[in-house]
């Protein structure tokens, strides 16, 4: 078969497998946390709702450093490498840098992001702002300005709620056919009878495909050691997981396990670089 034809082939096939995995790649978890958990991680507000839900991002303590790799279906051109920084901002105000890259030089995602979120007494608020560059080959390049903002209550001790939207400028993708990117709406909740015990339910709805359902559970073992498990309707996924916690160190790993196709791949290390002292503490993120 000749370069150029094995090329068109190649992303043809790409395009099939992605459609019909009917994944996003924008909008699925990231982090081990969320995807040990089908993803089922809109109403948490730990370190990688710079990534899930900027909204959760000012219920932390701990600047951090985030980075994780992500390949879907073990294809060699599925893979996600994400990397991104949060700090304090102002009293109860806390900012994410990040970047993810997802592809191959046939077709590529880079999105860059910038987010902050604010708490004032048990709820808190963000948005983010992203910049997307999708690549084709032959085909050339697209840029565009995506926008998300999302939410995270504490409702009583042991129950949250998280609510998240993407996209909702409906940014236009190509003047044909008026194409756009997904618009993505989630909202889900939180219950923690035990500072060692997560259940999360969500839902899920792109503007364009039937809505998603998503149960997530979450184990603390041990101080250093939790384990993750869920579910996911549309398509049907299953998903495990769990975390290292050494010191101001943590690395995971996260399988998520498709209807049809080859499982999925994720490792993230999370390092937490200073404490704010200004930032109120919570028992539970």
């Amino acid at each position: 078969m000749q370069p150029y034809l094995r090329r068109q082939v190649l992303l043809l096939v790409g395009v099939i497998v992605a459609s019909f995995s009917k994944a996003q790649w924008r909008t699925t978890g990231i982090g081990v946390r969320a995807v040990g958990m089908a993803n089922a991680a809109v109403a948490m507000s730990d370190e990688w709702a710079a990534f899930n839900n900027i909204g959760g991002l000012a219920w932390n303590q701990q600047a951090t450093l985030l980075s994780a790799y992500d390949n879907r279906f073990q294809l060699a051109g599925f893979q996600t490498v994400v990397a991104g920084l949060i700090g304090p901002v102002y009293r109860n105000s806390w900012a994410a840098g990040t970047v993810a890259r997802f592809g191959d030089p046939l077709f590529n995602e880079t999105i860059a992001s910038l987010g902050a979120s604010h708490k004032v007494a048990n709820y808190s608020i963000g948005v983010r702002m992203n910049y997307i560059q999708i690549g084709i080959e032959g085909l050339g390049t697209r840029r565009l300005l995506a926008f998300e903002t999302g939410g995270v209550g504490q409702l009583t001790p042991q129950l949250w709620i998280g609510a998240h939207i993407f996209n909702f400028n409906q940014a236009r993708l190509a003047d044909f056919q008026d194409e756009r990117l997904p618009t993505i709406m989630k909202i889900g909740i939180s219950y923690r009878p035990h500072s060692r015990f997560i259940l999360n339910l969500e839902g899920e709805k792109d503007i364009l495909l039937p809505p998603r359902t998503k149960v997530g559970l979450e184990y603390r073992l041990v101080n250093s050691l939790a384990l993750r498990t869920g579910i996911a309707t549309q398509p049907h996924t299953g998903a495990f997981g769990l975390s290292l916690y050494l010191k101001k160190l943590e690395i995971g790993y996260a399988l998520a396990i498709h209807q049809y196709l080859l499982p999925c791949h994720h490792l993230a290390l999370r390092y937490q670089l200073f404490e704010n002292s200004s930032t109120e503490k919570t028992a539970a993120r």
